[in-house]
């Protein structure tokens, strides 16, 4: 384009969509938001091994091998978190069961009944309900949880600010390579 003599680049932008986001006043209390902060990273983690899980469940081509690579995936895992999660309190587990259902679209008993079985799974819940854990319940971001939400959007804004979300997202976890047998 030239204006005056002078010729100037004409750059074309894709149009963007602007709209109103104001975030509502975080209705909990201190304690809640502290239970959130501390379970949320497990339901995004969480969200990242079921993808990877998925992907390299995609590599097995026979059940006894898909089962084989689920058990180690279950001991490497056991490893690495059983500790932290038997020392949660019964409200950081619903929180993080409603939040897992958040981020990977499935239910905690679903993704029990698809990985390991239906027997499994049910034994899990019903052990859940002496601890008052329901591993079939779901997040309802507009009725029930709409004040979870509120937070956990204002968690997402400063988890990308401050580098957190980027840590997670490349986070390597050390399962099993599908058909290869676990070194000891």
């Amino acid at each position: 384009m030239i204006i005056d003599g002078d010729t100037l680049e004409e750059i074309i932008l894709e149009p963007i969509l602007v709209t109103a986001s104001k975030l509502e006043k975080v209705d909990l209390q201190e304690w809640q938001m502290r239970y959130l902060r501390k379970v949320y990273p497990y339901a995004l983690r969480t969200a990242r091994l079921t993808k990877k899980i998925d992907e390299d469940l995609q590599n097995c081509k026979t059940k006894k091998e898909r089962k084989r690579y689920l058990n180690e995936c279950e001991k490497v895992l056991r490893a690495e978190f059983e500790t932290t999660l038997r020392n949660m309190s019964r409200t950081q587990g619903k929180y993080l069961i409603k939040l897992i259902n958040r981020e990977t679209g499935q239910t905690v008993f679903e993704l029990l009944k698809e990985y390991r079985s239906n027997w499994k799974a049910f034994w899990w819940n019903f052990a859940g309900k002496f601890f008052d854990l329901d591993l079939k319940a779901e997040y309802d971001p507009s009725g029930e949880d709409k004040q979870i939400e509120n937070y956990i959007q204002r968690l997402q804004y400063i988890y990308h600010t401050d580098g957190t979300n980027y840590l997670i997202q490349h986070e390597q976890f050390h399962t099993p390579i599908p058909g290869e047998k676990r070194s000891k």
